[in-house]
């Protein structure tokens, strides 16, 4: 800028200064710098940061809704909760619930190194020769547990406190083991030479989906770790065929649930536009509670071959037809395989569930069996506090599929839900859970270590051992022994 004639020395100097390009350049730099301070540093944070602080740690720190947990705690960094935590996600940092109350914050290729190596210790015996297609490296992965010896780091709360004591290196002083996966798995992918993309295999989609839901949807705060890393995490539930069924779950439900989406926040980390769906639920509980409903409703038009073409029940197709993209294919299934989609899309969903059954009703195989879905709800407050169960957190409600729900007539179909009288269920009385019946009932696992000598009895597949469960028996001669049917 050019000073007026009349303007004195001083004044004719600033403007000289203010018109060089240089000065033009530093105050740029300068404003830059105070931007990121500002803006990278999480609102109420207890110290102010300098330029230089801001500059080196703009790659670290991100900004949340919550103004005193929601910074990055890097390399899996352990934290107290409080009355007002919620350890949420978002597009860089994962936040999860340790069944302690406490919390953990990743990023996301140190969760997705976490999750990698619980999925390689919990393997089932039908993945292992086949793991490499799946997308393990198993020289690495047998590697990396060798070095942990018998620890159990990173399988819930348990590994929760040893991320504590070692911070971002081991023993030996080398990177933790879950930074080293997820480097793997980057560098398998650039070195691979493979055009028909096996080698990325299905692990890494899982995991993608697994923690697009956590980022996305905010009833997953409410989800222990151990409870989403065993009921979510998985790419299968039992024996079924593998395949590569979750993208395709996830984006044919996402539309159907985008009211439960995180919403965008203001500078004063307010929701801006509030979903109607969270202003009339305020606890995670009844938020996957009004999710699962909806997706047992419109899951089987959405994925039939027609509007007017829903997935329907066919008796006797397991073990035919009982992965998720055969049902899908041919749009009909047995209760195994409809159970196994509909825990297939609540996984894809950030919705821990499995599957359960009896293998026999009274104990005799010619009396028939049965498959069904159970659904973990977190506590009222959101709390890790033990619910009663083993995992803690909440507990576990069962309901049925409702295949054959044709596109318009969601509204009137009556679909299943959580909120349901047990009783209303037409297996659930005391003619087969009352005192004398021998009905057993299992659930299936994923963690090994947790479900002990316990396996998940498969009437498709007698005397397989192959998938880890759980004795469910007496919560259903509780639930239904004293119903009247």
């Amino acid at each position: 800028p050019v000073p007026p004639p009349s303007a004195p020395p001083l004044a004719s100097v600033v403007f000289s200064i203010m018109g060089n390009p240089i000065f033009y350049l530093i105050t740029r730099i300068v404003f830059a710098f105070a931007a990121s301070a500002f803006v990278l540093n999480p609102r109420g944070a207890p110290a102010a940061r300098t330029f230089a602080e801001a500059a080196s740690d703009s790659a670290k720190i991100i900004s949340a809704n919550s103004p005193t947990l929601y910074q990055h705690h890097s390399n899996s960094v352990k934290v107290k909760a409080t009355a007002e935590s919620c350890y949420s996600s978002n597009a860089t940092t994962i936040g999860w619930q340790c069944d302690d109350g406490s919390g953990v914050y990743e990023t996301k290729d140190e969760a997705k190194g976490t999750l990698t190596k619980y999925l390689w210790k919990n393997i089932m015996p039908y993945d292992v020769p086949v793991a490499r297609s799946l997308g393990f490296d198993p020289e690495v992965m047998t590697a990396l547990t060798a070095e942990e010896g018998d620890g159990e780091a990173d399988d819930g709360e348990e590994g929760a406190s040893d991320n504590e004591s070692s911070g971002n290196e081991s023993s030996s002083g080398h990177p933790s083991s879950s930074i080293e996966v997820a480097r793997g798995l980057k560098e398998k992918k650039k070195k691979s030479t493979l055009v028909d993309g096996l080698s990325d295999g299905i692990l890494n989609q899982t995991l993608h989906y697994a923690l697009l839901a956590k980022q996305l949807y905010p009833y997953t705060d409410a989800i222990p770790r151990s409870i989403y890393m065993e009921y979510v995490v998985p790419y299968a539930v039992s024996n079924e065929p593998r395949s590569d069924h979750r993208p395709l779950l996830f984006h044919a439900l996402k539309d159907a649930l985008k009211e439960f989406e995180r919403q965008p926040t203001n500078d004063n980390k307010e929701p801006i536009d509030e979903p109607a769906i969270q202003q009339e639920t305020a606890t995670s509980k009844e938020q996957i509670k009004q999710a699962v409903k909806i997706i047992n409703t419109k899951l089987w038009s959405i994925l039939g071959h027609d509007a007017t073409s829903p997935i329907v029940f066919k008796a006797g197709l397991t073990p035919r037809i009982y992965d998720p993209l055969s049902v899908i294919a041919y749009g009909h299934s047995s209760c195994t395989g409809l159970a196994i989609l509909l825990i297939g899309a609540l996984r894809a969903m950030g919705i821990p569930a499995r599957m359960a059954g009896t293998p026999a009703w009274y104990g005799k195989e010619e009396e028939g069996n049965h498959s069904w879905v159970e659904v973990f709800l977190p506590n009222d407050d959101g709390s890790a506090k033990n619910g009663g169960e083993e995992g803690g957190g909440g507990q576990w409600i069962f309901l049925e599929p409702s295949p054959g729900i044709a596109e318009g007539d969601e509204a009137t179909a009556n679909s299943d839900d959580l909120d349901r009288d047990p009783c209303k269920r037409w297996f659930c009385g005391a003619k087969r859970f009352g005192n004398g019946s021998n009905t057993k009932v299992y659930a299936t696992r994923f963690d090994k270590k947790n479900a002990g000598d316990t396996a998940y009895p498969m009437a498709w597949s007698v005397g397989d051992e192959g998938v880890p469960g759980e004795d469910r028996t007496e919560y259903y001669e509780s639930a239904c022994g004293n119903c009247g049917h």
